[in-house]
């Protein structure tokens, strides 16, 4: 199992997340969290509570050698570090999605605009 602490807040570094915003997501002080930081391991309803405030899973703690993790937590917080490619994708398709949903949403209105000058 990796060194919770400073593995936490290496993760937190390479994000660019504020240590008072996770600890506020946490529900615990900024001294709290810095004590964490120096702290090999941690209780489990911390684990979790500090893996879903940096988001990364709370298997990336177990897991020393798979890769795939280290990209999640190393990643730019895109969906595509976050989720893997697959969604991705399906991100991509959603917000394609709703920009024409948009654009039909303005045609819509135009409409009833076009409609109303006529009465």
């Amino acid at each position: 199992m990796k060194h919770i602490g400073s593995e936490a807040d290496s993760i937190i570094r390479k994000k660019r997340l504020k240590k008072k915003d996770i600890a506020e997501e946490m529900g615990i002080t900024t001294v709290y969290l810095s004590q964490i930081f120096k702290k090999e391991s941690i209780e489990a309803y911390l684990l979790e509570k500090l893996s879903k405030a940096i988001r990364v899973p709370v298997s990336y703690w177990f897991d020393e050698t798979n890769i795939a993790n280290q990209s999640i937590a190393n990643g730019d917080g895109s969906a595509a570090s976050i989720y893997g490619n697959a969604t991705a994708g399906a991100l991509a398709d959603k917000d394609k999605e709703i920009e024409h949903l948009k654009e039909l949403l303005k045609e819509k209105e135009r409409t009833i605009q076009i409609l109303m000058k006529q009465e």
